[in-house]
C-alpha cells in the first residue's frame, strides 16, 4: 500500500475569527479556473478527503479548510465555541476572506457531513451566497414526527455518547491508521486513505512524545449533540439553490441515518440527487472518482463558472 502525498498549496492564508480561533485556507488546483471551496465531516479533516479533490484540481481551483479546532487549525481556548452556530459564522468569514484575499469568481461549495448541515444552516440564516452548492451526505435531524426523526436522532446521539470518551493520544499515526484499517465500518476506503486520515487528524505533542486529535473529543462530541437538536430539514425548500445531494447508497445493508434521510428530503423537495451505489457515509473516500464524475456532472447541466 503506497502512501498518499499531498501536494505543496500554491498559497496558505490564516483568517483571524472574531473570537481568535484561527483557520488555515489552502489553495490547490488550477487558480484560473472556477472556484471550489471545501470542508469535511466531524472530527475529520480536508487534507483526508485527497482522493476525492484531487480529481477536481486539473480543472477548478480548490480552496480548502478545516473547521476549528481540526486538522492544520490550531486548538482555540474556548471550547464551548467549539459549535455548528460557530462553524456558521466561519463559513461566512472564510467566503469574505476567500473573496478578497483570491478575488472574485464563480464559486461553489462542497460539503461532507457537519460542513454540509453547516452549509444549510449558512444558506438558511445568511442568505443565498453560493453559485452551486453540493452536500455529501449531510447528516440531518427531520423535525420530531417525521418517520425517520427517531433513527436519526438516535444515530448522532450515539455519536456523541462514544466520541466523548474516544482515545485521544496514540504512540503514532500509524498505531490510528491501523485501528481504521481494523474498522469494518471504514473497510470500504480507497488504499491508502487510512493513513492519510491518522496523519490528517492528529497533531505531534513535542512534550510527551505522543500524538494527539487535533479535535478534542469534548468538542466532537457536542457538535453531534447539537446536531441531533437542529431541525432544519423542513426548511430545506427554502434553500434556492442551484443545489445537489450526492448521498450514501439508502439500500445498501450497512446503511446509515443519513442515506435515508437525504433520499426521503429528495423525495419530498425534488432537488438534483444522487445516491452513490455500495456507499456508507464516508462516500467521497470510498467512491471518490464516482463522486468527482457527479460533482462535475451537475456542474455541467447548470453552466457552473461558463
Amino acid at each position: 500500500m503506497s502512501e498518499i502525498i499531498l501536494p505543496t498549496p500554491l498559497k496558505i492564508v490564516d483568517l483571524t475569527m472574531d473570537d481568535g480561533a484561527i483557520i488555515r485556507l489552502r489553495q490547490h488546483g488550477n487558480s484560473d479556473g472556477p472556484r471550489l471551496i471545501l470542508a469535511h465531516g466531524n472530527g475529520f479533516a480536508i487534507d483526508a478527503y485527497f482522493p476525492f479533490w484531487s480529481l477536481l484540481a486539473s480543472q477548478y481551483e480548490l480552496i480548502i479548510y478545516d473547521q476549528r479546532n481540526h486538522g492544520q487549525n490550531p486548538l482555540h481556548d474556548d471550547i464551548s465555541h467549539h459549535d455548528i452556530p460557530y462553524f456558521v459564522t466561519d463559513m461566512d468569514t472564510v467566503l469574505d476572506k476567500t473573496t478578497e484575499v483570491f478575488g472574485t469568481k464563480p464559486t461553489a461549495g462542497l460539503f461532507h457531513s457537519i460542513s454540509a448541515v453547516t452549509a444549510v444552516w449558512h444558506a438558511l440564516s445568511k442568505g443565498w451566497r453560493w453559485d452551486a452548492l453540493i452536500l455529501f451526505d449531510p447528516p440531518l435531524v427531520p423535525d420530531p414526527g417525521h418517520p425517520l426523526n427517531e433513527i436519526a436522532k438516535s444515530f448522532e446521539l450515539m455519536l456523541s455518547d462514544w466520541s466523548k470518551d474516544r482515545p485521544e493520544r496514540f504512540p503514532n499515526p500509524e498505531t490510528l491508521a491501523k485501528q481504521f484499517s481494523n474498522s469494518k465500518s471504514l473497510s470500504r476506503w480507497v488504499s491508502g486513505s487510512h493513513s492519510l486520515m491518522a496523519r490528517s487528524i492528529l497533531r505531534e505533542d513535542k512534550k510527551t512524545d505522543e500524538w494527539v486529535l487535533c479535535c478534542p473529543p469534548k468538542g466532537e462530541s457536542q457538535v453531534y449533540k447539537t446536531n441531533s437538536e437542529l431541525h432544519l430539514c423542513g426548511k430545506f425548500g427554502d434553500i434556492p439553490g442551484p443545489l445537489k445531494i450526492i448521498a450514501s447508497d439508502p439500500d445498501d445493508p450497512n446503511v446509515r441515518s443519513p442515506g435515508l434521510v437525504n433520499k426521503a428530503l429528495f423525495e419530498e423537495f425534488g432537488h438534483p440527487y444522487d445516491a452513490v451505489p455500495g456507499t456508507t457515509h464516508m462516500v467521497q473516500i470510498e467512491k471518490p472518482e464516482a463522486c468527482a464524475k457527479i460533482t462535475t456532472d451537475f456542474f455541467s447541466e447548470i453552466a457552473f463558472g461558463s
